[in-house]
Formats: structure tokens, sequence, C-alpha cells
């Protein structure tokens, strides 16, 4: 029988290799956290306020059906599209603002509303 070779004893990691895993590890914990942060944030100079000067409704009857892959999850009646003009004197400007039925039934002419600039005119 042929002995077994003796172990190769590979030496472990130097001061040097801990020492620079140990910065890029906090390093990228570091970016990570920097992202939470801010996405956290409020977005500045997309909220609007203005005056409502003009409520609308356009009566469009319809049913939305929510799906799951192939299962149907939910069904809901939409009596039409509820908008609310709004005008912003900083931008000189009134903005078609969509709404909830809700919403669009609390809010009269007259009343102060915030909503989010339009995706098209986001800053």
């Amino acid at each position: 029988m042929n002995p077994s070779p003796p172990r190769v004893v590979i030496p472990g990691t130097t001061k040097r290799e801990a020492l620079v895993a140990v910065i890029a590890g906090l390093l990228v914990l570091a970016f990570v956290g920097y992202g939470i942060v801010h996405m956290s944030s409020p977005v500045v100079g997309n909220k609007l306020t203005g005056v409502i000067v003009e409520k609308a409704f356009t009566p469009q009857k319809e049913r939305m059906i929510d799906f799951n892959g192939r299962k149907i999850e939910r069904t809901r009646e939409i009596d039409g599209e509820y908008l609310l003009k709004i005008r912003v004197e900083e931008e000189n400007r009134i903005y078609e603002v969509p709404v909830e039925k809700p919403v669009y039934q609390s809010k009269k002419a007259g009343d102060s509303m915030t909503f989010m600039r339009p995706e098209s005119e986001q800053r």
C-alpha cells in the first residue's frame, strides 16, 4: 500500500486581505444605505398646490377586472372619469387631475389641493 501524501496546509487570509474585504463590505453597505435614505426622501419640485376651479365628470360605465396569472382577483364597476381642474398660480396654468370618486365628492370649487405633476412634465 502506498502511504497517502501529506496534507497541504494553505495559510489563512492575511491581514491585508481581511482589511480589503472589510473596507469593500463597508463601501457596499454605505452605498445601499445612501440609496435607501434618498429613496425615502420626499419628491421635491414635483408636487403642485392649486385651487380647484371646476369639477368635471364624464360618464363612461366600465368594468375593471384584475388578474393574477390565470385567476381573476376582483372585478369592480367604474361610473366614469372624475376630473378636477386645478389652477396653479406659480405655473400660470390649469391642470386636469383625475381623482377617485370619494375625493371628487369631498372637494368643491375653491378648495385647495396638492397633487403630483404629470409624469411627462416631472423634473
